[in-house]
């Protein structure tokens, strides 16, 4: 479900970002919802998270609780399965990423 056969250079990018730390949390949250069956809404979720996590955001449990929290919310509003990769990550970036973080700084590397 993290293989992104888009990314031909990497394609386990995603996947690498998943398994980098707290994998047993992070598989029980994500994947314990069905609509992560859904690979362009797995996808869009780990890319948001990543890119923020590239702009120096830590990722923790709860992004990913969140993330999967207001999707579960939106489908009982919205057929998920119609939103696109690029959907899923405007929709991560807009409102589940307002969750108060910290800034990773080098003491926590």
């Amino acid at each position: 479900m993290t293989y992104d056969e888009k990314n031909e250079k990497n394609p386990f990018w995603l996947t690498d970002f998943f398994t980098k730390s707290d994998f047993s949390a992070r598989c029980t949250v994500f994947f314990s919802s069905n609509f992560t069956s859904n690979r362009d809404i797995t996808l869009g979720i780990l890319e948001a998270l990543y890119n923020w996590s590239e702009k120096g955001h830590h990722i923790k449990r709860e992004h990913f609780i969140q993330a999967t929290k207001h999707l579960n919310i939106m489908g009982g509003a919205t057929i998920l399965d119609v939103l696109t990769r690029e959907d899923v990550i405007k929709i991560v970036n807009d409102e589940v990423l307002e969750v108060p973080e910290e800034k990773v700084t080098e003491n926590t590397l």
